[in-house]
């Protein structure tokens, strides 16, 4: 649609000049298909299972003679509970006597760290 009003007195420099135009239409550009579906789907990650290299006689002689310090909770890849044995002495003893019943779970949980383990 176009439309084009010229009014007024030219003479005078007072000219009234509308267009009526419609709006220009966007230029869509094409992208192929291949690029759409190369950005819109990335390859699936797979999942592959620890097979656990922590063993069980190594820990317990880290706890010997490095627990107090949290030398067994680092090796199992505890750092917090490592760091807090480090600085309370091995939770005051009792986290380092604690560890020593528990440490064959400490060490099927590190070696699996996408199982729950429930104890009964």
């Amino acid at each position: 649609m176009q439309d084009s009003v010229v009014g007024g007195n030219v003479h005078t420099g007072n000219v009234v000049h509308n267009h009526y135009h419609a709006a220009p239409q966007p230029v869509v550009q094409q992208v192929p298909v291949q690029a759409v579906v190369q950005q819109t789907y990335a390859p699936a990650a797979t999942y592959i299972p620890s097979t656990g290299s922590k063993d069980v006689v190594v820990a317990y002689l880290m706890w010997f003679f490095l627990g107090l310090i949290g030398g067994h909770r680092f090796y199992l890849g505890h750092v917090g509970m490592g760091i807090l044995y480090l600085f309370t002495f091995g939770g005051f003893g009792i986290g380092w006597v604690i560890d020593a019943l528990i440490m064959p779970q400490l060490v099927h949980q590190a070696n699996n760290p996408n199982q729950v383990i429930i104890i009964r």
